[in-house]
């Protein structure tokens, strides 16, 4: 009975599991909750930055932690976070860390966009289509937003 339990469990989260985020951050669009953050964390995030592009995402994730730890509330680190488990095939812990993110007071519509994107590669449709259309009320992603439309019309088409 006990190996039939290890066995589901070992297939749900492989089912959870994806390669690494089919698309790349827009450091640009955290600046503002960066912004936030005591000196001394904003040194930490451009450390953790450098991590990411390097692709040392446990490393990041090590770091990230601790910066959650002190700031649980900032979108932009929430958003790191959900994007290092994204790179590091942690869907479900990814999902969550941008819920984290999108939540958050200090949130825009970025990470509207970066959930609704978790979201679709989660299978959450709805979560995305509403995230959708906080995109495109906000306006400032349209690009972003045809583009995400394009990737949900062809979610369903499947």
């Amino acid at each position: 009975m006990i190996q039939i339990l290890l066995l589901a469990a070992f297939c749900l989260l492989s089912a959870l599991r994806v390669e690494a985020a089919p698309f790349d951050l827009r450091f640009d669009r955290l600046n503002e909750a960066l912004g936030l953050l005591p000196d001394a964390d904003r040194v930490s995030v451009n450390e953790v930055i450098v991590l990411l592009k390097k692709g040392d995402h446990p490393g990041a994730l090590t770091r990230l932690k601790e910066l959650n730890s002190s700031n649980p509330d900032n979108s932009s680190l929430r958003l790191l976070t959900s994007y290092a488990m994204l790179q590091l095939g942690n869907l479900l812990g990814a999902y969550e860390e941008a819920h984290h993110a999108h939540d958050a007071a200090n949130a825009n519509s970025y990470m509207c966009w970066f959930y609704s994107k978790i979201a679709l590669l989660s299978g959450k449709t709805e979560v995305c289509k509403r995230e959708l259309k906080h995109i495109q009320k906000a306006g400032d992603m349209p690009e972003e937003a045809r583009s995400l439309e394009r990737e949900l019309k062809s979610k369903k088409a499947k």
